[in-house]
């Protein structure tokens, strides 16, 4: 390993806290710079982890760093990754890409044209119980996948603010999928693959805003079906399993669970201890430093916005089947 890449950071509160934890502990990189509009996020960020505030983006990108870390909300990530890409600066950009395939396609153009890494925040696929489950998939040992179901939710849209963002269909789509169930997504898609069909159903439960609270989708892939159910007025809860015709293999928060055919009980299976956004950050860096390909890029990446869009358009259709090809094109 060489020398750390130095990078700038603009979405310094919400996630921005924690993300600032990770880059304490990341061997790869190094926060050189911050902007945001908030005095006071600026305040808390130099105290936890000091580097240089500019008074603007547009100073920030002109600092000596190899990167932006962009945590701000969905719907300006095309203003500012365009920014950084007219700069020739490398961004590692918050889930999703972007709100729409087309703004995604943008994105991708801007950075291709002036050979910058797109890189995207998925830190799911991180995870030390993601990868184990990959390796038991890849290695054959669960046999062949018949089908996999993930769900994720919390209740935090019960005590949004009136201007919170995320309560606006159009600065956030789908508001639990986009922001929940895409890191399933993103999972399913390190697993097996690009997506293939989506269907879909969202609805209004508690009807706290205009936004849905509670989705449901399937995805096809090419031999998988996966079933991602993400909710914003649940208790917190993260379950994920995968079943093959010779195991099955479930996560949730007691653990790493796998039973093989024949076997009466689950196994708890030991994996390392660690988290995603610290393996997220790290490949970043491996990537800005010494070159390492990054997954999800922005060519990977567009696909998991692809089946957001793509399932919005189910469920306008009372979950009728909306292919991939359809939304990429």
């Amino acid at each position: 390993m060489t020398d750390k890449a130095k990078v700038g950071m603009i979405g310094l509160r919400g996630y921005g806290n924690m993300l600032r934890v990770g880059l304490k502990k990341c061997p790869t990189l190094e926060l050189a710079a911050i902007w945001s509009r908030d005095p006071e996020s600026v305040e808390r960020s130099q105290k936890e982890l000091p580097s240089k505030a500019c008074d603007s983006y547009e100073a920030l990108l002109q600092e000596d760093i190899d990167g932006v870390i962009i945590v701000n909300p969905n719907f300006v990530h095309v203003e500012y990754g365009l920014k950084a890409a007219a700069a020739g600066k490398s961004i590692l950009i918050e889930k999703p890409m972007t709100n729409t395939v087309a703004e995604s396609k943008e994105l991708i153009a801007a950075f291709k044209k002036n050979n910058v890494l797109l890189a995207v925040k998925h830190p799911h696929r991180f995870e030390h119980q993601s990868l184990k489950i990959k390796e038991l998939i890849d290695s054959g040992e669960l046999g062949k996948i018949a089908s996999m179901e993930t769900y994720t939710s919390h209740s935090s849209s019960k005590s949004f603010p009136e201007t919170r963002w995320k309560r606006d269909p159009k600065k956030c789509p789908a508001a639990p999928l986009t922001q929940l169930g895409v890191h399933s997504i993103d999972t399913a898609m390190s697993f097996f693959g690009e997506p293939q069909w989506v269907e879909s159903h969202h609805r209004n439960i508690l009807k706290l805003s205009d936004n849905v609270d509670c989705t449901v989708t399937t995805v096809g892939f090419k031999d998988v079906v996966v079933t991602t159910h993400a909710h914003y007025v649940v208790p917190s809860y993260s379950r994920l399993a995968v079943y093959g015709t010779e195991g099955v293999v479930f996560w949730d928060h007691t653990g790493l669970w796998l039973k093989h055919e024949g076997e009466k009980e689950f196994t708890k299976l030991e994996i390392a201890e660690g988290n995603g956004l610290l393996g997220s950050l790290t490949a970043y860096g491996d990537a800005l430093v010494n070159g390492v390909p990054f997954s999800p890029s922005g060519d990977e990446a567009i696909h998991i916005v692809g089946v957001a869009e793509a399932a919005v358009k189910s469920t306008e259709n009372n979950g009728a089947r909306s292919e991939m090809k359809d939304s990429l094109a």
